[in-house]
């Protein structure tokens, strides 16, 4: 009889040999119960929402059709807007920078260590949605949760503008910022679409030889616009996001505009990382983009970057920003860890 020892090597050894062939793994279907050691307020706020990106949703298939999708889809965020500013008591103010729209938002009470300073915001929403008044919501976020001011820029969005339109539009709002502030004491940030568009602007940035932020916060990036990394697959469905077929694939082939998928401005999976800010990511356990911002995070370790990653239990896609309109521990201890991270690259300069 063979020993238990026996019996476990070949297993052990499966993917050792060049030719192995690796098959799919198929799990039946199964029901997930609410996370356990998650705040009330998050456990509520996981039985009550639906999904935000139908997983049946028709993809335009014209650009009519996808400016009708898009007014459509940014109402609601222009709503919730409307609503952090009444419920923060933060204000903006609309002002073309370099000739690109932005929205300069200002908090109730601005901290000492922001006084004279902007950070600079890069908002979500697939590269084709989230823009006017919608762009606001995380730049409220943090505006209000660090008493910082913000500039959001408002880019140039498909399918009207496609790559690198709003790449160009980040770095001719952060080539004329610089004019009155120092980027080694500026931080910029952006969520899902513009956690990218955070990480691909500095690269352009590298490119170009222009000075670089002191900290980037990249929340939950899409770094890899041609291959699907590990949780596309594993969490498809649990994420209120659904799946990245049909209208998310959509968005970002519509935003590549017939550009290799794999160009380190689309994916910064890609790029060849010698020296880069230090960086902060965020994303969660129920992340449809949480092996992505793993994958990125460990990008950046690779080659001695100063990166944190922070990831919470029970989160999907940019849980940690429901703090803009209820009451959320897990939103406030993000805020937190922000706080600490630009004290330490960007306040002590």
């Amino acid at each position: 009889m063979k020993s238990k020892l026996a019996a476990i090597i070949p297993t052990l050894l499966i993917g050792l040999s060049s030719s192995t062939v690796f098959a799919n793994t198929v799990l039946d279907k199964r029901t997930i119960p609410l996370p356990v050691g998650v705040s009330v307020e998050f456990s509520s706020l996981i039985e009550q929402r639906g999904t935000q990106f139908p997983l049946d949703a028709a993809v335009p298939t014209t650009n009519e059709e996808w400016l009708k999708f898009q007014t459509m889809f940014d109402q609601a965020g222009v709503e919730i807007s409307q609503q952090a500013l009444e419920r923060s008591g933060a204000t903006f103010e609309t002002k073309q920078i370099a000739g690109v729209d932005t929205f300069l938002v200002t908090p109730k009470e601005i901290a000492p260590e922001y006084k004279d300073k902007w950070l600079v915001h890069i908002h979500g929403g697939a590269f084709v949605f989230g823009g006017g008044e919608s762009a606001m919501r995380e730049a409220i976020w943090v505006a209000n949760g660090l008493g910082a001011q913000v500039i959001s820029i408002d880019y140039r969005q498909p399918p009207l503008h496609a790559f690198p339109a709003a790449i160009d539009d980040v770095v001719a709002v952060w080539k004329e910022l610089i004019k009155t502030q120092a980027p080694e004491a500026t931080a910029m940030f952006g969520t899902s679409a513009g956690g990218n568009l955070t990480l691909a602007s500095t690269l352009k940035l590298q490119q170009l030889g222009l000075p670089t932020p002191g900290a980037l916060f990249a929340g939950t990036p899409a770094v890899d616009l041609k291959e699907k990394s590990d949780t596309w697959h594993t969490l498809k469905g649990l994420d209120p996001l659904g799946q990245r077929e049909g209208l998310i694939q959509g968005t970002f082939e519509l935003y590549a505009n017939g550009e290799p998928l794999d160009n380190p401005l689309l994916s910064p999976i890609n790029a060849e990382i010698e020296s880069f800010p230090p960086t902060i990511f965020i994303s969660g356990t129920r992340d449809l983009l949480l092996s992505d911002t793993v994958r990125m995070h460990r990008l950046l370790r690779s080659a001695d970057v100063e990166t944190h990653l922070h990831v919470y239990d029970g989160q999907a896609h940019g849980d940690y920003m429901n703090g803009l309109l209820v009451d959320m521990p897990e939103s406030d201890d993000a805020l937190i860890e922000l706080g600490i991270f630009f004290d330490q690259h960007i306040n002590s300069r």
